[in-house]
């Protein structure tokens, strides 16, 4: 048997572009597609932040970086022994993907009269480097993998920029220690890198570690730490627990007896808790949007069965109950609803999607540490938005369908229909 009420409601619907309520419903359904167009661009916005910034800080400074616990938090290089043991201990957790010591020391590049002071970055054959591999913009990395130092470098775009240099170019490196006398080496660039987080891309490059240590003065067995990264980051802060309790247990003859395990969330807390501050502006901006969208529903509401006091009189002449008549506006309201989701949905998507292939909205990398708006869009949430903003949307229209019951035939007939 077919549903009446929704029959009715459909042909309520379809009838009422001629009558008084006819621009409150489409001022309804504009609404409803603006209200869910601004929450899925602020949801992608803020999905897109976080993956972004979370990526990269992850490519730039790993997931946990195991130093000496003198040089935490402080721009002073402190260096430890490599230890093999600890190495083989750390790779063996499940957790962990990889595990790779690296040299970093602060110098000052020059090329002509161009100046720029960054971090260098020693790596050696076994780091990782898909996630540097996809940044090139020109060139290669440094070759890591030879039988004997490469002396080449590794640059980020703004460092290029800055130097004015090319892949092939040679530059001059100096270090400066407080102990020692100041060190030169020179170095050709292999290759340019961009992150699109230009604040993070002029503070480091990468070369090959033992580059780094001859630099330095220091010896073969002396790195500043180790790089670990994790299948999962949402498991960092439980990993590196786990590896806090591992140097404990060492040897006190061991290299790393005075390292800590620090998660990036715990070198850059001002990064992260920025993050989080746009947690808190992207609930306001959805709670927001939604009480307006509710309140116009609602308006809606009460104007369909205003207008349709005639209609209802006569129904419950011949006997239909107030539920019954109520779920006719229940239906009506739905059917409003998805015309106006849909149109939502198909704007909102499609910024995103304009935003994700061009990127025409820029940002200030020096404000926001990204030079693009990042959006990423994700099923799940998407279909949860839809379907919470559905439900809401019913639920409160039910206390002004109440007004149904308050209808008499005798009183409403009077009414047109």
């Amino acid at each position: 048997m077919r549903n009446l009420e929704y029959i009715l409601a459909r042909r309520s619907q379809s009838e009422a572009g001629a009558e008084r309520g006819a621009i409150m419903m489409r001022i309804a359904a504009i609404t409803v597609a603006l209200g869910l167009a601004v929450m899925i661009l602020t949801l992608a916005v803020f999905m897109g932040f976080r993956s972004e910034i979370s990526s990269d800080f992850r490519g730039f400074a790993s997931d946990i970086a195991v130093i000496d616990v003198a040089g935490f938090g402080r721009g002073e290089t402190q260096v430890i022994e490599a230890d093999s043991l600890f190495v083989q201990q750390v790779a063996e957790l499940g957790d962990v993907s990889s595990i790779a010591e690296y040299g970093m020391v602060g110098v000052m590049i020059k090329s002509g009269d161009n100046v720029v002071g960054l971090q260098l970055k020693g790596i050696g054959e076994d780091y990782p480097l898909q996630w540097w591999t996809e940044k090139i913009v020109e060139g290669s990395l440094p070759d890591v993998a030879a039988d004997s130092r490469s002396k080449q470098l590794f640059i980020s775009q703004a460092s290029a920029s800055s130097l004015e240099v090319g892949v092939g170019d040679k530059i001059e490196l100096l270090y400066l220690d407080s102990e020692t006398k100041p060190r030169r080496d020179s170095f050709r660039i292999a290759g340019i890198y961009s992150t699109g987080m230009e604040e993070m891309d002029r503070t480091l490059a990468l070369a090959d570690v033992r580059d780094v240590r001859r630099l330095a003065g220091w010896a073969d067995t002396q790195i500043t730490g180790y790089d670990v990264m994790l299948r999962q980051a949402d498991d960092a802060e439980q990993v590196a627990s786990t590896i806090e309790e591992m140097i404990q247990n060492l040897p006190d003859q061991s290299g790393v007896v005075t390292a800590i395990a620090a998660t990036t969330q715990m070198r850059y807390p001002v990064v992260f808790d920025w993050l989080k501050a746009h947690v808190i502006i992207a609930q306001a901006v959805i709670i927001i949007m939604m009480v307006v969208l509710l309140f116009n529903m609602a308006a809606a509401m009460l104007i369909m069965v205003f207008d349709r006091i005639g209609m209802i009189g006569i129904l419950k002449a011949q006997g239909m109950r107030n539920a019954a008549i109520r779920r006719i506006f229940l239906y009506r309201a739905a059917l409003l609803f998805l015309k106006g989701a849909v149109w939502g949905n198909v704007v909102g998507l499609t910024l995103v999607a304009i935003q994700a292939l061009w990127h025409p909205i820029k940002l200030d990398p020096n404000g926001y540490m990204l030079s693009h708006l990042p959006v990423s869009w994700d099923v799940w949430w998407w279909v949860a938005l839809n379907v919470a903003t559905l439900i809401a949307t019913v639920v409160v229209m039910v206390l002004p369908s109440a007004m149904v019951a308050r209808i008499k035939p005798e009183q409403s007939l009077k009414y047109k229909l």
